[in-house]
C-alpha cells in the first residue's frame, strides 16, 4: 500500500480508466466536448485562480506573464512546427500544439513545498500554470477555428485571438467586480453560492459574447480570491479545492475510458515524436524567456523550470473537447493521453529528486532584483 501511495493519483485514474477500456469492461461512450468545456473546466480553472496569493503574483507578475503567455504562445509554435516538419499533418500538429501548451504542474506544488523551494520559483511556476491555462484555451479556440476554415487569414487570427482574450477579461473582472461587493452584504453560507454563480456566469456570459468563457473564470477567481478575510477565504477555498479535486479525478478517469492501451502502443513512435517535441519547446522557451537575467534565473532553476511543466487535467479536457468530425480527432486524444500518462510518471515521480539533485532549496534562493 506504501508503493502505491508514492504514485501519483492522476496516473492511477488514467491507468484504471485505460484498464477497463482495454478489457471492454465498460461499454463504448461518448464525452460531449460541450459538457467538458461548460462544466468541467470552469471549477478547475477557478480553483487555480482563487488559491493565487495577490502579493506573491504582484511580485512575480512581469515573470508570470512572460512564461504564461509568451512561453505558450512560443510553446505551442514550436510543437507545431517540429511536429509538422516530422511530417504529422497540420491540422492534427496545431491542435496537439494548443493542447500542450499549458502546464499542470499541481502535483509538483506540494512537492516544491516539502523541498522549501524558493517562493520566486514556485509562484512563478503557479502563476505561469493559470495564465497559461487561459492562454492555451484561446489558442485552441483558434485552432480549431482554422481547422475548420471558420478563419482563414493572419488578420483574421489575431483579432480572433486578440477579442477572445481582452473580451473574456472584461466580462470576467465586470462580474468578479460585482460578486465581490455581494460578497460584502451576504452571509457567510450563502458566499460558496454567490462563487459558484460568478463563476458559470461568467462563462456563459462570455462564451454568449463570443469570448472566452474560460478566461473570463479566470478573472472572476483572481478578483475574488483577494476579497475575504483568512479564515472565510479558507472555508470558501476548502470547497473549491474539493471541488476541483473531484473534477479533475473525472476527467482523469473519463480519458481513460477513451483510451486502450493497445491503441497507446499502437501510436508509440508518434508519441515519442511528441514528447521530444514539447520537452525541446520547453526547453527553448524556457531559455529564451530567462536569457537576459541570468542572475535572477540561474541554469539549475531552468532546469527546474523545464523539468516541472506537466501536463494534465487541462489538456485531458481540451482534448475531449475536439469535435468528433475534426480529422485526426481520435489519435489526438490517444497522444495527449500518452503524453499526460508519460509526464505524469516520468516528470510527477522524479520532481522530487530533480530539486534535490540541482540543489533547489530556499538557502538557495537568489536575490529578487528589479
Amino acid at each position: 500500500m506504501t508503493a502505491i501511495h508514492r504514485w501519483p493519483w492522476p496516473f492511477l485514474l488514467l491507468l484504471m480508466g485505460a484498464v477497463l477500456a482495454t478489457a471492454r469492461a465498460v461499454p463504448a461512450f461518448a464525452v460531449s466536448p460541450t459538457l467538458v468545456l461548460a462544466v468541467f473546466l470552469p471549477p478547475l480553472l477557478f480553483d487555480a485562480g482563487f488559491s493565487m496569493r495577490a502579493a506573491a503574483v504582484r511580485r512575480e507578475l512581469p515573470w508570470i506573464l512572460l512564461l504564461g503567455v509568451a512561453g505558450a504562445v512560443l510553446t505551442a509554435g514550436v510543437v507545431f512546427g517540429l511536429l509538422s516538419a516530422a511530417g504529422i499533418p497540420w491540422a492534427e500538429a496545431l491542435l496537439l500544439g494548443a493542447i500542450l501548451a499549458a502546464t499542470d504542474p499541481v502535483s509538483v506544488f506540494a512537492t516544491l513545498r516539502r523541498l522549501h523551494a524558493p517562493e520566486r520559483l514556485r509562484v512563478a511556476l503557479e502563476g505561469e500554470s493559470l495564465v497559461n491555462d487561459g492562454v492555451a484555451v484561446v489558442l485552441f479556440v483558434v485552432a480549431l477555428s482554422v481547422v475548420g476554415r471558420r478563419v482563414l487569414d493572419a488578420p483574421g487570427v489575431v483579432g480572433l485571438f486578440v477579442w477572445l482574450t481582452g473580451g473574456g477579461v472584461v466580462v470576467g473582472a465586470g462580474i468578479g467586480l460585482l460578486a465581490r461587493r455581494m460578497l460584502g452584504i451576504v452571509s457567510r453560507p450563502v458566499q460558496i453560492a454567490v462563487t459558484v454563480a460568478a463563476a458559470y456566469a461568467s462563462y456563459l456570459l462570455a462564451e454568449w459574447s463570443g469570448a472566452s468563457g474560460l478566461l473570463a473564470v479566470i478573472a472572476v477567481s483572481l478578483i475574488l480570491g483577494t476579497a475575504y478575510q483568512p479564515t472565510t477565504h479558507h472555508h470558501v477555498h476548502r470547497f473549491w479545492r474539493q471541488l476541483g479535486f473531484v473534477v479533475s479525478s473525472v476527467i482523469f478517469l473519463l480519458v481513460g475510458l477513451q483510451v486502450r492501451l493497445d491503441e497507446v502502443v499502437g501510436v508509440g513512435g508518434r508519441l515519442l515524436l511528441l514528447v521530444a517535441a514539447v520537452m525541446l519547446a520547453r526547453a527553448l522557451m524556457v531559455t529564451l524567456v530567462t536569457l537576459s537575467r541570468g542572475d535572477l534565473w540561474p541554469w539549475s532553476w531552468r532546469l527546474a523550470l523545464t523539468w516541472a511543466g506537466l501536463r494534465g487535467a487541462l489538456s485531458l479536457a481540451l482534448a475531449l473537447g475536439v469535435p468528433a468530425q475534426v480529422l485526426g480527432q481520435a489519435e489526438i486524444l490517444i497522444l495527449v493521453f500518452g503524453f499526460v500518462f508519460v509526464s505524469l510518471v516520468v516528470q510527477g515521480l522524479s520532481t522530487g529528486p530533480v530539486f534535490q539533485l540541482l540543489g533547489i532549496t530556499r538557502q538557495t534562493a537568489v536575490t529578487t532584483v528589479r
